[in-house]
């Protein structure tokens, strides 16, 4: 069965009162406002060119015509993205973190896409989820973990998920996408925009405007099966941490995190991740975090093989 297959046949199967988000259309995307107010946005990243060779200051002198043409070729479905400029840039550590970058136009449209679908879509997302909203950011995670802390949960999994961008599961995505979303051609856009994105139906795009929406919107499932299972989790995109009372309920929410992670697709980064102990310090989104009390002679869990 194909992706298409399969998101198609999820979407049909849910009852229209279980489609929690039905308000975005294609035409919310490609109005000319909302081209216009992501051109704007696109214009102020001052990025670079996509493959093509067009750079932003190459597209503004016919920028009215190039947003009329777009809007009527994502109508028309007629729309079709280009394929993505690899490039890296410096981390801290010295290392290279790959960028994978649309054409101007492209990242346009995909903007749009993010300023129509966003606002309904964050106001359903799960509290946890901390990265690429309004509002929210890593201050507001620090004093989240901080607020547990002070509630005695002075144990701590700090967590993360191996390569997480590359190993999104593009069949699921499209899945959940199926279940938000109520106007198929909206999912054809964006999956479009997938298959641009990774190979092999896997992957989405470091430097896609549309990417972090995506992230958060994959992760959330997780999210809500956390806090049914009881668990405490601060989420900044693929970094987080969960905070529990004792060393027993350290060791049921590990199994549990890489339960649920392995459902999505997903596995843990067992380099970078690690159990810190009450009175521990550690690292969380440029901040050193510590719990107070002390451990009674703890033993570290240790990851499942």
């Amino acid at each position: 069965m194909t992706v298409w297959q399969t998101w198609r046949q999820a979407f049909r199967s849910q009852p229209r009162r279980m489609r929690v988000y039905e308000g975005t259309r294609l035409e919310d995307i490609a109005r000319l406002e909302t081209l216009a107010e992501a051109w704007g946005r696109v214009r102020s990243n001052k990025g670079g060119p996509g493959i093509d060779g067009m750079s932003i200051a190459d597209l503004a002198p016919a920028i009215e015509a190039s947003l009329e043409e777009l809007s009527a070729a994502l109508l028309a479905e007629t729309y079709r993205p280009q394929r993505l400029r690899r490039a890296f840039i410096r981390k801290r550590d010295g290392g290279k973190r790959p960028l994978s970058i649309p054409a101007v136009i492209d990242r346009v449209a995909q903007t749009a896409a993010m300023l129509a679908l966003e606002p309904e879509m964050d106001a359903r997302m799960s509290e946890t989820s901390l990265a690429y909203r309004v509002g929210r950011g890593p201050p507001q995670a620090i004093a989240a973990v901080e607020r547990a802390y002070a509630e005695g949960l002075v144990w701590t999994i700090d967590a993360d998920i191996e390569r997480y961008y590359d190993t999104i599961w593009h069949r699921q995505l499209m899945t959940d996408l199926a279940i938000w979303i109520d106007d198929e051609r909206v999912l054809r856009l964006l999956l479009r925009w997938l298959r641009t994105f990774g190979w092999r139906g896997r992957g989405i795009a470091q430097g896609a405007p549309i990417s972090p929406l995506l992230a958060n919107l994959y992760l959330h499932p997780f999210d809500r099966l956390m806090a049914v299972a009881g668990w405490r989790v601060v989420r900044y995109a693929d970094d987080f941490v969960v905070l529990t009372r004792s060393e027993e309920e350290t060791k049921r929410a590990l199994r549990d995190v890489e339960r649920l992670l392995r459902g999505r697709g997903l596995v843990l980064n067992k380099a970078k991740t690690k159990v810190v102990l009450p009175g521990e310090s550690f690292r969380f989104l440029g901040c050193i975090l510590a719990s107070s009390g002390a451990a009674s002679a703890p033993t570290t869990p240790t990851l499942t093989s």
